[in-house]
């Protein structure tokens, strides 16, 4: 008997650490306008990643490539507020859908990996 809630709260313990981790950062502008930065990321070594930018805030990690922008990849991008502008300093740009509905303005820059290396030292710049 011992030996079987041993062997079950180990493959517990095994399952939870391979399930998927969830991060969002939620992004105000001057005029409170929301926009959302959610990310997922999965697999054994957690080597898989989706990153949406997006106006709603619903609580379940829903993709919607009409109405979300959608950057797949464990790529990073670096990004700033200022005002209703969203800066995003990234490796590649990304579709930005004619469903995704906002005030802000989203301004990507596409950099080559130097670059991005070198950009991410900047402190003004946050990382996602």
């Amino acid at each position: 008997m011992v030996v079987v809630l041993a062997l079950y709260w180990f493959l517990s313990r095994l399952t939870d650490a391979y399930a998927p981790t969830y991060n969002r950062v939620e992004l105000v502008s001057v005029s409170k306008d929301k926009l959302y930065i959610k990310s997922k990321n999965w697999g054994v070594t957690g080597d898989h990643q989706l990153t949406v930018i997006s106006t709603e805030d619903e609580g379940e990690f829903k993709i919607d490539s009409t109405k979300q922008i959608i950057f797949i990849g464990l790529e990073p991008f670096l990004y700033k507020v200022s005002n209703d502008t969203l800066f995003l300093t990234l490796r590649q740009k990304s579709k930005i859908p004619d469903g995704f509905n906002s005030r802000w303005i989203i301004i990507q820059r596409e950099v080559d990996n130097l670059t991005m290396m070198n950009s991410m030292r900047n402190p003004e710049l946050k990382r996602m």
